[in-house]
């Protein structure tokens, strides 16, 4: 089971997290539809002085200074995991995006457009339901990778603008994507760690965002009452990018920021309801003019057959 998200935009790569865990519908395939949302902010001086205008870091653009920026990156997903032989998985992403930037609290900018879709395959290295010998203990190690294909439009106008690259429903360029999951479930208890890596190309205006590394851990725990099972989660979530490349790396992108994570999954019969809210607890981000990251919020529905 998994929430993967995926919008790296201003820093991380959000679509590449990747939650799996063991839950009452292993084994099986499932659909699912997906909203999440992530909010960066900042506060500009009175002489906004910034380079770049295809990252976060855009503040060369004077409607900036003196103000409070805000971007709310919001994507809708339509997902599927079909299971080949139990150890076999294939993960497809179909998004939707809508992005908005305000300043102080007046909206500048709405776009929105289909987003880049993500094809993942993976193999389970542990099979949980092969190799536990201990009815107490199961455990499941995964390795997969895929890649984001650039059919999201990046040149979409509002009102005789074109809004950033960041702003845009896709990025332009191919990506690939490998990552490495482990859970560990003892009795009622668990962990799970994850770590995702996304590694970028040159998009048509020969420019690349950043290579991104991802990290995460949760502890769960489940429980039931009646029919309804109940796994809540916490953990923490760290999120590495390089600088962005042209001709040479771009100063002021990239960095690092640390989310404290809280979330709850619900399972009756073949559903499944998910909830998570991630809390920015760290960021230093490259330079002095980038956005920051205030939060992170997922919800998601899936049906399992």
């Amino acid at each position: 089971m998994f929430l993967f998200l995926f919008s790296l935009r201003v820093l991380s790569c959000d679509n590449c997290n990747v939650y799996f865990n063991l839950n009452p519908n292993d084994g099986k395939h499932n659909i699912g539809f997906y909203y999440r949302t992530r909010v960066m902010q900042g506060l500009y001086n009175g002489i906004g002085l910034q380079t770049m205008t295809k990252h976060a870091s855009h503040g060369n653009d004077p409607a900036f200074w003196g103000n409070q920026v805000q971007e709310t990156y919001r994507t809708y997903e339509l997902r599927g995991e079909f299971l080949i032989k139990n150890r076999w998985r294939t993960y497809v992403i179909l998004p939707f995006v809508q992005n908005s930037q305000y300043i102080d609290d007046n909206k500048r900018y709405t776009v929105s457009g289909i987003g880049d879709p993500i094809l993942m395959e993976s193999f389970q290295i542990i099979d949980p339901t092969r190799l536990s010998k201990n009815e107490n203990v199961t455990q499941r190690l995964e390795l997969g990778a895929g890649v984001k294909a650039p059919l999201g439009k990046v040149n979409i106008r509002v009102e005789n603008e074109t809004p950033n690259l960041d702003l845009q429903p896709g990025s332009g360029s191919w990506n690939f994507l490998a990552f490495i999951k482990y859970s560990l479930k003892i009795k009622n208890g668990g962990l799970m760690v994850n770590t995702n890596f996304k590694r970028s190309t040159f998009n048509s205006d020969g420019y690349r965002y950043g290579n991104v590394l991802n990290c995460s851990g949760n502890y769960f725990y489940q429980t039931k009452i009646k029919s309804l099972t109940l796994i809540p989660s916490v953990g923490v979530n760290a999120e590495y990018a390089r600088h962005d490349f042209t001709t040479e790396e771009q100063f002021d992108t990239g960095g690092v920021a640390i989310f404290a994570n809280g979330g709850l999954q619900m399972f009756w019969k073949k559903f499944r309801l998910f909830g998570e809210f991630q809390k920015a607890v760290f960021n230093k981000m490259n330079g002095y003019t980038q956005l920051i990251n205030k939060y992170k919020f997922n919800v998601g529905f899936s049906y399992y057959f």
